[in-house]
């Protein structure tokens, strides 16, 4: 609708961009009334004029102005930032955690012996913990004003091997009047997955680690009895001390067995950890430690690779050997017992095949 006076049409006023609002907000008047109520109450009411643009020009002027004030917004929050970054700290990068240090090989070779019998002495706990390898030490605690040892003792071996060995056989075992209790040191940890790390770097998983064996019987005798399981590519016994040989020891009664596979090693080690050969129970276990340093002239080689095409028979026929001693003749009744069980398998499996034919 149109108004008198100054008032204009609506649409004349949107049609030439001339719109005011104020308090009325919606309430379209003239430029001269939006003057006069700027003019009368320009602190009191919330409105303001904008001029209406009279050509293309301004309004591209008016377009660099707020292009210039929006880069200069940016600008200033990026120096912002820069500033509060600086002021950070910096972020160290992320180190690859290191493992843990592994357990010192002679923290591996230590064991504890508790509920020790107040009969049993240092000597007592020594010959009852040396079949499994050889002992450095033996310490026991001692009550000075009971003159009488604690109940507990400590036995470091010179190889982990043996401590391994000892405290599977010899934790609830009867030592005396009582059963003892062997495990770890407290303060050894993980001690199971260090000796399992140990035998994959130093590739041992073929190589056995063999303990109790008597003094009088040579590296042949123990091959011949090993061989009952696989093929046995290397025998070496840990050599004799000076002392030793004085008293007419060919060996210090433990050594190194190699298999050709990882196999053989493990049913061989099932088997032969408590046969009586001689005499003395044997104690075998997985080799952990480099066996050239218990014996100086052993020169560790890969194994050759298994010939297949060898003949079972041929194999046989050579266990076929004069027992003289007493260890050979045990060697001898187990290597043979061992070729009729691989012969009556290979029957077995001939008969099937027939049978399956």
């Amino acid at each position: 609708s149109s108004n008198s006076g100054d008032d204009v049409s609506c649409s004349n006023w949107e049609q030439n961009g001339e719109i005011c609002r104020g308090s009325g907000y919606g309430k379209v008047v003239s430029v001269a009334a939006a003057a006069a109520a700027a003019a009368a109450a320009a602190q009191q009411l919330p409105f303001c004029f904008v001029p209406p643009f009279t050509s293309l020009e301004q309004r591209a002027k008016l377009d660099s102005a707020k292009r210039f004030v929006t880069e200069l917004n940016i600008r200033a929050v990026i120096a912002k930032q820069a500033t509060l970054q600086m002021q950070q700290p910096q972020a160290q990068p992320q180190q690859p955690q290191a493992k843990p240090p592994r357990q010192p090989i002679t923290m591996l070779c230590r064991i504890y012996v508790g509920n020790i019998g107040y009969d049993i002495d240092e000597d007592g706990v020594r010959v009852a913990f040396s079949p499994f390898g050889s002992i450095k030490a033996v310490e026991m605690g001692w009550d000075a004003t009971r003159t009488k040892h604690k109940g507990f003792a400590f036995v470091e071996y010179e190889l982990p091997e043996a401590a391994a060995l000892a405290i599977a056989g010899m934790n609830g075992a009867p030592l005396g009047m009582r059963s003892i209790r062997v495990s770890r040191p407290n303060n050894v940890t993980d001690a199971s997955q260090v000796i399992d790390e140990m035998i994959k770097e130093s590739n041992l998983q073929n190589w056995l680690y063999v303990a109790n064996v008597r003094r009088d019987l040579s590296e042949g005798d123990l091959r011949l009895v090993f061989e009952a399981f696989g093929s046995v590519l290397q025998c070496v016994l840990a050599p004799a001390t000076e002392a030793e040989a004085a008293n007419g020891d060919k060996h210090r009664g433990f050594g190194y067995l190699q298999y050709e596979t990882a196999q053989e090693a493990t049913e061989s080690m099932k088997n032969m950890k408590t046969f009586d050969l001689g005499g003395q129970v044997l104690r075998v276990g997985r080799a952990a430690t480099a066996p050239e340093k218990s014996v100086p002239h052993l020169l560790r080689e890969p194994p050759p690779p298994k010939n297949n095409n060898a003949d079972q028979s041929e194999s046989s026929s050579t266990t076929a050997t004069n027992c003289q001693t007493e260890a050979e003749s045990a060697a001898c009744s187990l290597k043979s017992g061992a070729a009729q069980i691989l012969s009556a398998d290979n029957s077995v499996a001939q008969g099937n095949g027939d049978s399956g034919s």
